[in-house]
């Protein structure tokens, strides 16, 4: 009642492709994150019950993302160049990977990571220290229009078990990870070395 007392704000281009992008019929973002909450969480499930079986690389990345946001939107496994968006991406003050530059820049950083043979055989110090970088750099590459977070969890701890290590990002909280990612983002990586260790058994 009287909501013309209290006016939504206007939605910015970026939100209506949101919105006009999603599968589930959702008319504004409450009701999109809401329902998206839901329906990747019983995604994101069935893939710690049942993990993608492919090789570490950019492709199952998208594997992730295509699994747990298939049934909510049309660009479910296709990163921001593919879909378009080629241009700048920031939250906040923290700018990530140009879309245009995507597919070098992922090329890039997952040929490193198969070259360091995914981290296996390390000391857990200098395992925690070169995870880490690679962390930071997985969310500065930031590919998607959604969903990083949630796809780079389950990638990592995957990517951990690999290595014969059981990693838990379950319990950090979404400040903690987003106070690490930032100092992380200007080169301090001692906020994620701790996230690391602290869930590394």
């Amino acid at each position: 009642m009287f909501e013309w007392l209290n006016p939504k704000p206007a939605l910015s281009d970026f939100d209506r492709q949101l919105i006009a992008s999603n599968l589930i019929g959702a008319k504004d973002l409450a009701e999109l994150k809401a329902r998206e909450t839901t329906l990747s969480a019983i995604r994101s499930f069935e893939l710690k019950q049942n993990p993608i079986k492919v090789e570490f690389d950019y492709a199952h990345l998208k594997s992730i993302h295509r699994h747990i946001f298939k049934d909510i939107y049309v660009w479910a496994g296709m990163d921001r160049y593919e879909i378009g968006l080629r241009g700048d991406f920031r939250k906040g003050d923290s700018f990530f990977t140009t879309g245009s530059k995507l597919p070098a820049v992922a090329k890039a950083l997952f040929e490193e990571l198969k070259k360091e043979n995914y981290f296996k055989d390390l000391k857990r110090e200098q395992y925690i220290k070169s995870f880490a970088s690679f962390m930071n750099g997985l969310n500065i590459l930031h590919p998607f229009r959604e969903g990083n977070g949630r796809v780079q969890r389950i990638f990592l701890e995957e990517l951990a078990k690999f290595a014969n290590w059981n990693l838990n990002l379950t319990t950090v909280s979404a400040n903690t990870m987003i106070q690490a990612s930032i100092m992380a983002h200007k080169g301090n990586l001692k906020g994620l070395e701790i996230i690391i260790r602290d869930g590394l058994r």
